[in-house]
C-alpha cells in the first residue's frame, strides 16, 4: 500500500509530495528574495566597486524573482488539475470562505510581485536577465511609470509579508486551537492516516 506522505498527487486528507515541494521551494525562494531585496536597497552605490556589488544582487533578485514568476503559473496549474484536500467537517463558512480567499489573495500577490519587479526594471530601461537568458520588456521607458511600479513593488512586499504571517497564523489557530489536520496535510514530515 502506497504511504499518503509519498504520494504525487493530492488525496482527499493531505496534499502530494508535487504540491508540498511547490509550497515549501516557494516559500524558500520568496522569502530569500525579500531578504535580499530590502537588503539590496540599502546598500550603497558611490563609489564603482559598490554599485558593482549593489547591482550584482539586483540581477540575481531579478533573475530568481523571473523564476519565482515561472515557478507560481507551474504551482497554479498544479492546483487546478488536482483537486486539494477536504477541510474539516467542522470548519464554519466564514472560516471555509477565509482559506479561499487567503489562496486566492497569496497567489494574486505571488503573480503580482514578479510582474511588478519585472515593469519597474522595463519602464526604467534596465535589462532582465534569467541566468544568461534575455527576458523581454514588458513596456517602453517611462520613469513616471517606472516611479509608480517601484513603489507597487516595495507595497507588494509589505502585502506579501503580511499576508504570509497570517497563512502562518491560520495554520497554527487549525494545529494547536482547533486541533485539526490543516496543518499537517502541508508539512513534509507527513500527513494525517487515510
Amino acid at each position: 500500500m502506497e504511504q499518503v506522505g509519498m504520494a504525487i498527487k493530492n488525496s482527499d486528507s493531505s496534499y502530494g509530495s508535487v504540491a508540498k515541494i511547490f509550497h515549501w521551494g516557494m516559500f524558500l525562494l520568496i522569502l530569500t528574495l525579500v531578504v535580499v531585496g530590502f537588503y539590496m536597497h540599502g546598500l550603497p552605490a558611490d563609489t564603482p566597486e559598490q554599485a558593482t556589488y549593489k547591482f550584482g544582487f539586483y540581477d540575481l533578485h531579478k533573475a530568481f524573482g523571473i523564476l519565482a514568476l515561472i515557478l507560481v503559473a507551474l504551482r497554479l496549474g498544479w492546483r487546478l488539475s488536482n483537486p486539494v484536500p477536504k477541510m474539516p467537517e467542522n470548519m464554519r463558512k466564514i472560516e471555509l470562505f477565509s482559506a479561499h480567499a487567503m489562496h486566492v489573495l497569496l497567489y494574486v500577490l505571488m503573480f503580482a510581485q514578479p510582474i511588478s519587479g519585472w515593469l519597474r526594471s522595463s519602464y526604467g530601461g534596465h535589462a532582465v536577465e534569467m541566468f544568461g537568458l534575455k527576458i523581454p520588456a514588458l513596456v517602453g521607458k517611462d520613469k513616471a511609470m517606472e516611479h509608480f511600479f517601484h513603489e507597487a513593488h516595495e507595497v507588494l512586499a509589505f502585502a506579501l509579508i503580511a499576508a504570509f504571517f497570517l497563512h502562518v497564523g491560520a495554520g497554527l489557530y487549525h494545529h494547536f486551537v482547533r486541533k485539526d489536520d490543516v496543518l499537517r496535510r502541508m508539512s513534509p514530515h507527513g500527513a494525517p492516516s487515510e
